[in-house]
C-alpha cells in the first residue's frame, strides 16, 4: 500500500493524461516484428521445453530448434495454434530434446524454413538426473513497472550477465511483473479495467522494455503477487464471491476522479485479470499441482466449490522448488483471514516430505516476505499481516526437519539475506531467506526503519545478514555432490553488493565465507 503513497505526486500529473506513450528503446526494431509479445521460454525439462508467442491476430506458430548459431540445423520441433478466445497467445511444447543441452530456437507463423538467423536466442534444458552435481545458476526478483525512477538498469545488468560463462539457466519472475492498477506508470494512464487493458499493460512491459530481450534468452518460471489484479487485493470471504481493495487505494482513486469500477474489485475485473495472468504467465509454467476446476479449458475462474491453485513444483539437478500460490485462496474479511486453503497446506506438506531426504536442497518459493516484519499493520501485505499462517508455515519446516531450505521472496522493493535458527524436532535447524525487489519500481523512502524480524514461536534467533534499499535481483548458485552447497549475490544495475555461501557440513547446513569451507559462520562483507 505505500507504493500509492511514495508515487502519489508523481503520479497525480501524469494520471491526468489519457494515455502515456511508450517510450522509445533499442527493442523497438523488434517490437513491430510478426509477434505481438514474445518468445518467451518457459519452463524447460531434461527432454523438454515450452515456448510462448502472442500474435496480432489467430493463427498457427511454429517453433524451430538447432544447436548451430545461426539455425543452419534447425528442425520444425512443434507448432500450437493462436486462439482468439487466448489473446492470440499461444505455447509450443518441444520434446525429444537431450539434457542440459543448449538449443537455439525461431519462432515462426509459417511452417515454411526460416533463413539463416545471425543471433537467434536459445535455451538450455534442464538436467536429467536429481544426481547431476552442476553447479547450476538461476536468477530471481520481482517488481517491476515500465515508467519507474530507476529505469531498466537490473534488466540490463542481467543481460550483461547472460554473456559470461556462468550465465544463469533459469530465471525465477515471483510477482509483480506488471502493474496494471499503476495509472502513472503501467502504459495506460488509468488504471485497468478490460481484458484488453490487462493484455495491454503485460504487451507494454514485456515488448517495449529490455525484458523482450531477457524473456527470449532464458527459461522463465513465474507467479503472480498482488499488482497482477490490484494492489493488496483479497477476496472477503472463502466463498469468493466478492473481493476488496484497501480504503486507502479506494480514496485515493476517488480523489483523482478514477471511474467507480477502478476503485471497487468488482468480479468482472478480477476475471479479467486471471484471464491475462493465465495467458501471460501459467501458460509456459510446469504442471500445476492441483489445477483450478476450469483451467484445463483456458478460463481459471476460481470457482466458489473450487480448492484448486495456482501452485507449481519443479526439479533442477540436486534441487527441488516450490513455487507457492498466494492469492487463489487469500481471504480477508469478518470472517476470518487466511493466506492458503487446506488443501494448499496439504499439497505443500506433501511435496516437503517427498522431497526432504531425496534431493539435499529445497527452495521454497513465496511472492511474500516471510521473516520481514512491517510495524506498520497495513492489513492485507504479506505473512506479517497473517501470523497464524507463519506459525504454520514454520512449524511445517521444523517438525519434519526439513534442512537444506531456502526460501525466495520479493514485493517489499528491498533486498536482504537473512538467517534463522528453527526449534527443530532434532534441534536447531538453519533456514535462509533470500528477498530481491524491485527489478524496476519504487522504493520505500524509510527503507528498513519501520520493519524489524518477525518473532514467530519456534524461531530461536534470528539476524539479518545484509540489507539493500534501491533496484535489486537475486542470483543463486548451487551444486550437489557430497557436500552440496548454495551460494548467493544480491545483484543491482552496478554489480553485486552481498555474498554469501552455505554449505551441508557433517554437523548439517552452515553458512561460510565463499573462499573458506572449513566451518566458519561469518557472512560476507557487503556495501550499501
Amino acid at each position: 500500500m505505500w507504493k500509492w503513497l511514495v508515487a502519489a505526486g508523481r503520479g497525480r500529473a501524469q494520471s491526468d493524461a489519457k494515455s502515456i506513450p511508450a517510450e522509445s528503446t533499442e527493442h523497438e526494431a523488434i517490437a513491430h516484428g510478426p509477434w505481438l509479445v514474445g518468445p518467451v521460454v518457459g519452463a524447460v525439462e531434461p527432454h523438454a521445453a515450452n515456448l510462448w508467442v502472442r500474435g496480432h491476430e489467430p493463427g498457427p506458430v511454429y517453433a524451430w530448434v538447432g544447436q548451430r548459431h545461426d539455425l543452419r540445423d534447425a528442425r520444425l520441433a512443434g507448432q500450437a495454434q493462436r486462439r482468439e478466445d487466448g489473446g492470440h497467445a499461444a505455447v509450443v511444447r518441444i520434446e525429444g530434446l537431450e539434457p542440459a543441452t543448449r538449443y537455439f530456437y525461431t519462432l515462426t507463423s509459417s511452417p515454411t524454413r526460416p533463413a539463416l538467423v545471425e543471433t537467434p536466442p536459445s535455451f538450455r534444458t534442464a538436467p536429467a538426473s536429481p544426481r547431476a552435481v552442476g553447479p547450476f545458476t538461476f536468477v530471481f526478483g520481482s517488481c517491476f513497472a515500465p515508467h519507474n525512477p530507476f529505469g531498466e538498469g537490473s534488466v540490463h545488468r542481467l543481460l550483461q550477465l547472460l554473456e559470461r560463462d556462468d550465465a544463469p539457466d533459469f530465471g525465477l519472475l515471483i510477482g509483480d511483473q506488471v502493474y496494471p492498477d499503476q495509472a502513472w506508470n503501467n502504459g495506460l494512464g488509468r488504471v485497468a479495467l478490460t481484458l484488453e487493458d490487462y493484455r495491454e499493460v503485460y504487451r507494454i512491459a514485456w515488448a517495449q522494455t529490455a525484458w523482450r530481450e531477457a524473456l527470449a534468452r532464458l527459461p522463465w518460471y513465474m507467479m503472480w503477487d498482488d499488482h497482477e489484479v490490484d494492489n493488496d487485493w483479497a477476496w472477503t470471504t472463502q466463498d469468493r464471491i466478492e473481493a476488496q481493495i484497501p480504503w486507502l487505494n479506494r480514496f485515493w482513486r476517488w480523489l483523482r476522479h478514477a471511474p467507480p469500477e477502478a476503485r471497487q474489485l468488482t468480479r468482472r475485473r478480477i476475471t479479467a485479470a486471471i484471464h491475462a495472468f493465465w495467458e501471460h504467465q501459467l501458460l509456459h509454467a510446469p504442471r500445476l499441482i492441483r489445477p483450478p476446476e476450469t483451467a484445463p479449458d483456458g478460463r481459471p475462474l476460481l470457482l466458489t466449490s473450487d480448492r484448486g491453485h495456482f501452485s507449481y513444483a519443479f526439479t533442477y539437478g540436486p534441487a527441488a522448488f516450490y513455487v507457492m500460490d498466494l492469492y487463489s485462496h487469500r481471504v480477508s474479511g469478518p470472517y476470518g483471514r487466511a493466506l492458503m486453503n487446506s488443501a494448499q497446506w496439504a499439497d505443500l506438506e506433501q511435496w516437503l516430505l517427498r522431497v526432504r531426504d531425496a534431493y539435499p536442497i529445497k527452495f521454497i518459493v513465496t511472492p511474500d516476505t516471510v521473516f520481514h516484519h512491517s510495524l506498520i499493520p497495513w492489513g492485507l501485505a504479506a505473512w506479517t499481516d497473517f501470523p497464524d499462517d507463519r506459525r504454520r508455515l514454520i512449524h511445517l519446516l521444523a517438525a519434519h526437519q526439513v534442512d537444506g531450505v531456502f526460501l525466495l521472496s520479493g514485493d517489499i522493493h528491498l533486498g536482504y539475506a537473512l538467517e534463522a535458527y528453527l526449534e527443530g524436532a532434532e534441534g536447531p535447524l538453519p533456514v535462509w531467506e533470500f528477498t530481491a525487489s524491485p527489478w524496476g519500481q519504487a522504493t520505500p523512502p524509510w527503507g528498513f526503519k519501520l520493519s524489524r524480524i518477525a518473532r514467530v514461536p519456534g524461531v530461536r534467533h534470528a539476524g539479518w545478514l545484509a540489507r539493500w534499499i534501491g533496484p535489486n535481483f537475486g542470483w543463486v548458485r548451487f551444486a550437489g555432490g557430497p557436500r552440496p552447497w548454495v551460494q548467493f549475490r544480491l545483484e543491482t544495475p552496478d554489480g553485486p553488493v552481498y555474498e554469501a555461501r552455505f554449505v551441508r557440513m557433517r554437523q548439517g547446513w552452515r553458512r561460510v565465507q565463499p573462499e573458506d569451507e572449513q566451518g566458519s559462520t561469518h557472512a560476507s562483507s557487503f556495501r550499501r
